[in-house]
């Protein structure tokens, strides 16, 4: 949740500058507050930083860098607003949207693998691909 971050370092260093500050405080600083109390919580580390050892600390920064996030169920393409995959777009001739290894055929909208986020980005692509493939044609 901290990518690139060494959270050992900085709660090391947090600790050296400030050992009164408490640890979940401390973690607010480098994730989200609401975030860092949670993490706090769930791997029982409570108090100040001066009285948490460096072990501990580690424990944290594992904690922090090493969740996984394991999706529980789907509501399936019933509800889907964007899917993922089509042709890749490598595979594609960025002006007029010719597929590069089959001559005449031309891939647009979610035929191919491109996804936007919600709110009319993933309509703009279908549009803009159509557009593009049929003025090739």
């Amino acid at each position: 949740m901290a990518p690139g971050e060494d959270l050992y370092a900085r709660l090391k260093a947090a600790k050296e500058e400030n050992g009164k500050q408490m640890v979940h405080t401390a973690l607010g600083h480098l994730i989200p507050r609401r975030l860092a109390e949670n993490v706090c919580e769930r791997e029982g580390v409570k108090g100040k930083l001066a009285e948490v050892g460096d072990k501990t600390l580690r424990r944290l920064d594992a904690a922090v860098n090493g969740w996984t996030v394991k999706p529980v169920g789907s509501e399936g393409y019933r509800t889907a607003e964007v899917t993922l995959g089509g042709v890749a777009t490598d595979q594609l001739d960025q002006q007029t949207m010719a597929a590069t290894s089959v001559p005449g055929l031309y891939v647009i909208g979610e035929a191919a693998d491109v996804t936007g986020w919600l709110g009319g980005y993933n309509f703009q692509w279908a549009w803009s691909s159509g557009w593009a493939a049929g003025q090739a044609c």
